[in-house]
């Protein structure tokens, strides 16, 4: 089982928006947080907008061998470049 204080190296997380650090104060309470916690600088739904390149970074993993190839070369550059241009951040909202 999976020990949630443990699980993240920190509580710091930058807004992909703002680009400014959210401390959510303990590893286990950034491991717990959902998609409605807002930066405290900018008001971004950061956490949100990692779930959802999570998933989308799932579903390349599952459909596109050229993704795969990627990772497994380690360019995560290139792999952060294409999920960041098919989640954007300019198109989330707030």
């Amino acid at each position: 089982m999976v020990d949630p204080s443990r699980f993240f190296e920190s509580s710091e997380v930058p807004c992909a928006r703002c680009g400014k650090v959210n401390d959510l104060g303990s590893s286990e309470r950034l491991y717990h947080a959902d998609g409605s916690t807002r930066c405290v600088h900018c008001g971004f739904l950061f956490i949100r907008h990692s779930l959802r390149q999570m998933a989308k970074m799932q579903e390349m993993i599952q459909n596109d061998p050229e993704f795969v190839a990627l990772i497994r070369a380690g360019r995560m550059a290139e792999v952060k470049r294409r999920l960041n241009d098919l989640i954007p951040v300019e198109r989330e909202e707030f």
